[in-house]
């Protein structure tokens, strides 16, 4: 995979912007904590194909989405079922999901830090796709895996928050707190989206942080976002 290619866009495009998305999805194809580069970059596959499954499509119409039981339209049988089931419940339904729903994934064999993760590859997949074609371009290619082990690492350094996962024990946000437990997730999160929004002094946009705040609340309304 070459640098991430901007330069036919639509809108023009900040070279720090276009740097931290290549730099995104370089990361996808590198081992994390709890799973592979392989393993992430089949997450990315399924957070992609993921809008186009039959089953996610029928729980959306559903007045509750427990009251629809079916498979989902995996992207690969190799993927596990827990992951495959937290991948399109992030990517199609984020909210409507339930503590039962997650307690269901544990119960299934997905960990909490594996979660975390994952949560983190979805989102992540989610700013730098949804850019992609914002800016009238076809998604970038993903780059082979890396080989490698996952570190299996996590942060001691968190408390229970009353969220379903452990957050980390400082910040001055709980979204900034939310993927603690695993710091490598937090930090692939937030390296895609801090050059999006308003996340250092030195942003810099064509619209006023007012607007950003407009257009950013009325996206989170349209996608029924609790928080």
């Amino acid at each position: 995979m070459g640098a991430v290619d901007y330069t036919a866009a639509a809108l023009p495009v900040a070279e720090t912007t276009a740097a931290a998305h290549h730099a995104t999805y370089k990361a996808f194809a590198q081992p994390g904590a709890w799973w592979s580069g392989a393993d992430r970059l089949a997450l990315v596959r399924e957070t992609r194909a993921a809008p186009d499954c039959e089953l996610c499509k029928a729980k959306a119409e559903a007045l509750s989405p427990e009251a629809v039981r079916g498979e989902h339209t995996a992207y690969s049988a190799e993927t596990p079922p827990a992951a495959v089931e937290a991948v399109h419940g992030i990517r199609n339904d984020s909210g409507r999901l339930s503590r039962r729903w997650f307690d269901n994934l544990m119960d299934m064999g997905l960990q909490a830090e594996a979660y975390v993760e994952l949560a983190g590859v979805v989102a992540s997949s989610v700013v730098v796709d949804t850019f992609a074609r914002g800016v009238g371009l076809e998604l970038p290619e993903l780059p082979p895996p890396v080989p490698g082990e996952p570190t299996f690492e996590a942060s001691n350094d968190v408390v229970d928050g009353g969220a379903w996962v452990p957050i980390a024990r400082e910040g001055h946000a709980n979204i900034l707190r939310s993927l603690g437990l695993v710091p490598t997730a937090s930090a692939l999160f937030f390296g895609a989206f801090g050059t999006s929004y308003f996340m250092r002094p030195n942003a810099r946009f064509a619209i006023g942080r007012r607007q950003v705040e407009l257009v950013a609340s009325k996206v989170s309304a349209v996608n029924e976002c609790f928080y």
